[in-house]
Parts: structure tokens; C-alpha cells; sequence
């Protein structure tokens, strides 16, 4: 009970201070002008951006089948499309979006996907996600940092690069080093830690399918990529924001939708970055023309568009988290709580 109160006090906290952070980023770019944008917002483009981002989440729930089909798990593509969007749906206010694992919550607990084959379906194509957000989101800050914002104090931007790549790290020797994981054998025997060791041994059984099906899932992710750069070009359009770019404007957002999204991996008390986030954009936008206004607009359009895509995944993530709640509780005067194992 008194973990319950710290961590919904904690959440509060967190959703206080990313809500400060918004309300300062609308006073200082002028709120007036704001809600003018948000008005005459063009509402043709923004549905296109919603279309883009759907499809882009069938092409992702397309991979995490191809997975599961690898590993014998059987289950329909709407059932994952179900899961992907209530995991979608926590990662939009949770630390580093590392909520996106209740997506494997829900294959187990509701649909009975053992715990280890819908953990590597999620982690393995993730891995290549975060891959491909530090190279691109790593090119658009050296070029900032070189080519438009000489700063001094770079550092502070790599730090977004720095957290993902740990992140990148700690996926790839939890899904493929033995070694990694027999570092921690001595908590084995701990409730609910020994659990999750157990199951990470056995994600190692499986994990060979993320090296076999690598192909196929690189090439989906270039479909995945160009469509949410898209998507965001499509939210862009419909604040009325054109990028002087050196090519088309649209291949701008091919680099600044993974430089934003690596801003949620700093470090800082706010959920998922809210507030973090949509102020480096509009500070990113503004050394690319864009007024502060109209930036910010663009920032809290692509974010809120996004959580109401999300929101019909709310009923999924709290069935299954109070699902899991329950079988911990139920465990807890035995020390210990077994997650589902392949049968």
C-alpha cells in the first residue's frame, strides 16, 4: 500500500513538473498566437498525419507477428495491433517510453503468449529502432551543433544519445549474453527479481529468431521511419510550417522526429519527456525560421495527436496490468511470483 501512494505520488510529481514546463513554454511563445494556429489548424493534413501514424503501427505490429509466427506462438494480427497500442499508450507517460513492454504484458496476459516470446518480439525490433534514432537523431545533432548553434556546452544534447545507446546495450546482452545475465545469479532466488532472471534465460532461447528475421525486420523499420517522418511533415503542413531544407522539406523530419525523441531519455523528473521535449523542438524549429508559436503548436499537436491515436489501448494495458497486480498479490505470501512460460 505505501509503495502504491509513493509511486502515485511520484507520478503526480512528475505530471506537475511537465505541465509547468508546458504552461512556461506557451507564456514565453505567446499564447494568443498559439491557440491561432491550433484554431486554423488545417484539419485535411492532420488527418493525413493520424492515417500515416495508424499505418505505421500495422507495419510495426506487422514485424512483431512475423516474430511470434518464428516461435510458434500463436496469435492474430488484430490481437497484437490490440497490445501494440495499449503498450503505445503507457509508453507516452513513462520514463524513456520503456512503458512500450506492457505491449508483451498484454500478449501474456490476456491473449497467453508466454512471457519470454512476446518479450523478444517487442525487445528485438525495438533494438533496431533505437539503433536507427541514434544514428539519425546523432546526425541531426552534430549538424546543429557544428553547422547552426555552435555551442560550447554540446554535451547537454548528446546526453539523449547517450541514455538510448544505453538502452540499445542493455537490450542487446539481455537478449543475447549468457554472461551478462549469470552477473546477477545471485539474486535468483529473490521474489519477483529471480522471475525475471528466470525468464530473461529463457528470451536467450528464442533470441536467435531477432538474427535470422534481421532482414526483414531493417527493412520494415525504413517503411516505419519514412512514415512517421511523414506523419510529423503531415502535422507540420497542418500548423501552416514550411523547412527551408536543403532537399525536400519532408526528408527534414527524417532527422528531427529521432533528435525530439532521444530528449526523452535525458534524465529529468517529467513524464516521458512531456514538456522536455516539445521545448527542444521548438528551439530546434526556431534556428530552422519557425516562430516559437507555430513551433510550439507543431510540438503539442504531434504529442497530443498521438495519445488520442493511443487512447483506445487504455482498457487493454489496465486489464492486464491489474491482471499481473492480482497474481503478485496472490503470490506474495509464497515469496514469489512466476510469469506465464511457454507450455
Amino acid at each position: 500500500m505505501k509503495k502504491f501512494f509513493v509511486d502515485r505520488a511520484h507520478f503526480i510529481a512528475e505530471l506537475l513538473i511537465s505541465v509547468i514546463i508546458i504552461g512556461l513554454l506557451l507564456h514565453f511563445a505567446g499564447f494568443e498566437e498559439f491557440i491561432g494556429y491550433v484554431a486554423n489548424i488545417n484539419l485535411w493534413w492532420l488527418a493525413l498525419s493520424i492515417i500515416l501514424l495508424i499505418v505505421m503501427y500495422l507495419v510495426m505490429v506487422l514485424r512483431i507477428k512475423i516474430l511470434l509466427d518464428e516461435m510458434k506462438a500463436g496469435i492474430g494480427f488484430w490481437k497484437i495491433f490490440r497490445a501494440h497500442v495499449a503498450g503505445m499508450l503507457v509508453a507516452d507517460f513513462t520514463p524513456a517510453r520503456s512503458g512500450y513492454i506492457a505491449s508483451a504484458l498484454v500478449m501474456n496476459k490476456k491473449y497467453g503468449v508466454p512471457s519470454e516470446k512476446a518479450m523478444v518480439a517487442i525487445l528485438g525490433p525495438q533494438m533496431f529502432d533505437f539503433l536507427n534514432k541514434v544514428a539519425a537523431g546523432g546526425i541531426a545533432v552534430f549538424y546543429l551543433v557544428n553547422s547552426v548553434m555552435m555551442m560550447d556546452n554540446a554535451w547537454i544534447m548528446y546526453l539523449g544519445v547517450f541514455g538510448i545507446s544505453v538502452m540499445i546495450l542493455v537490450m542487446a546482452l539481455i537478449l543475447f549474453s549468457k554472461k551478462f545475465l549469470k552477473l546477477f545469479d545471485f539474486a535468483i532466488k529473490w521474489p519477483m527479481v529471480g522471475e525475471l532472471l528466470a525468464m530473461a534465460h529463457r528470451m536467450q532461447e528464442h533470441s536467435d529468431v531477432i538474427i535470422r528475421k534481421a532482414p526483414v525486420i531493417i527493412f520494415l523499420l525504413m517503411i516505419t521511419w519514412s512514415l512517421k517522418a511523414f506523419s510529423w511533415w503531415a502535422v507540420a503542413k497542418s500548423v501552416g510550417i514550411s523547412i527551408d531544407f536543403p532537399v525536400h522539406e519532408v526528408f527534414f523530419f527524417y532527422f528531427f522526429q529521432p533528435l525530439v525523441t532521444m530528449l526523452e531519455f535525458i534524465p529529468t523528473p517529467t513524464l516521458a519527456g512531456m514538456g522536455l521535449s516539445e521545448t527542444g523542438g521548438t528551439l530546434v524549429l526556431g534556428l530552422m525560421g519557425v516562430g516559437a508559436a507555430q513551433a510550439t503548436a507543431f510540438m503539442l499537436v504531434a504529442r497530443f495527436k498521438t495519445i488520442a491515436v493511443n487512447i483506445p489501448g487504455y482498457k487493454y494495458a489496465l486489464e492486464s496490468i491489474g491482471a499481473l497486480g492480482k497474481d503478485m498479490k496472490k503470490e506474495s505470501g509464497k515469496g514469489r511470483y512466476k510469469f506465464s512460460k511457454a507450455k
